[in-house]
């Protein structure tokens, strides 16, 4: 039994599998806070765009199709608020490591 706990702790160290764990919960506590962001305060703004009406159900129609541009809207503010919070954060991080002198 001594054999697998070490055999299983060496793999745990080499594959770095803490440090993927780590990114993971972190990535899911930096999605929720962008959600909130995204939508306690950019969809609002969103929302004067389709004054009226819930902005998601949004609907365009073209003959029997229905295009759902409120869902595409959505997901395309909420990629763009990500990937702009990666980008400030890698950039924050990037900085921090730069040797100054």
């Amino acid at each position: 039994m001594k054999k697998i706990k070490d055999e299983f702790l060496r793999f745990i160290k080499s594959y770095g599998i803490i440090g993927v764990a780590i990114g993971i919960v972190m990535g899911q506590a930096v999605a929720k806070i962008i959600s909130v962001i995204v939508e306690g305060l950019i969809m609002p703004v969103v929302g004067l765009v389709f004054p009226g009406q819930i902005w998601q159900e949004a609907v365009w129609h073209l003959g029997k199709a229905n295009i759902k541009v409120g869902l595409i809207i959505a997901a395309l503010i909420d990629f763009l608020a990500i990937a702009l919070v990666v980008f400030f954060m890698v950039r924050y991080i990037l900085r921090i490591e730069e040797p100054h002198g």
